[in-house]
């Protein structure tokens, strides 16, 4: 019996590990790519997307009169220009929306940020979003497949 309990117990982690793995890929989340928001700010940038953002990117980051936020055509963009959060960022909140730049609040630019950070693949965390933060962000741009 104390065999079973030790081989039970040593395969545990291993079973928990797989299962976790799993559900993360269900979800879409990429284990690459850092946490950078918190869910919340995610949730507030989606609406603010909606409302400021979705008549020239789309309603899915696809693009139309404005570029894609997503998918292939910001993949393609992010590779030939080895594009960060920090650039994409500072882009955002110095220039949209497009005919009336750098009028949102700091907080607000953020969580659109974060809302795209979601939608391409990149997981919720813990640790919000900050301006600076995002600002000077090294991490690279790399759009979820599929998206």
């Amino acid at each position: 019996m104390t065999l079973r309990r030790n081989r039970f117990s040593a395969a545990l982690p291993l079973v928990t590990l797989f299962a976790l793995s799993a559900g993360a890929i269900a979800l879409g989340a990429d284990s690459s790519k850092p946490a950078l928001y918190t869910a919340a700010q995610a949730t507030a940038g989606a609406k603010l997307f909606d409302s400021k953002c979705a008549a020239c990117h789309g309603e899915r980051l696809e693009g139309g009169v404005g570029p894609a936020l997503s998918g292939a055509t910001l993949g393609t963009l992010a590779k030939n220009t080895k594009l960060t959060v920090g650039d994409l960022f500072s882009f955002l909140s110095l220039q949209m929306p497009l005919n009336e730049p750098a009028t949102l609040k700091k907080d607000e630019y953020v969580d659109i940020m974060a809302y795209i950070l979601k939608f391409n693949g990149y997981p919720s965390g813990a640790k919000a979003l900050t301006y600076a933060g995002a600002t000077t962000s090294k991490v690279r741009i790399s759009p979820s497949s599929g998206k």
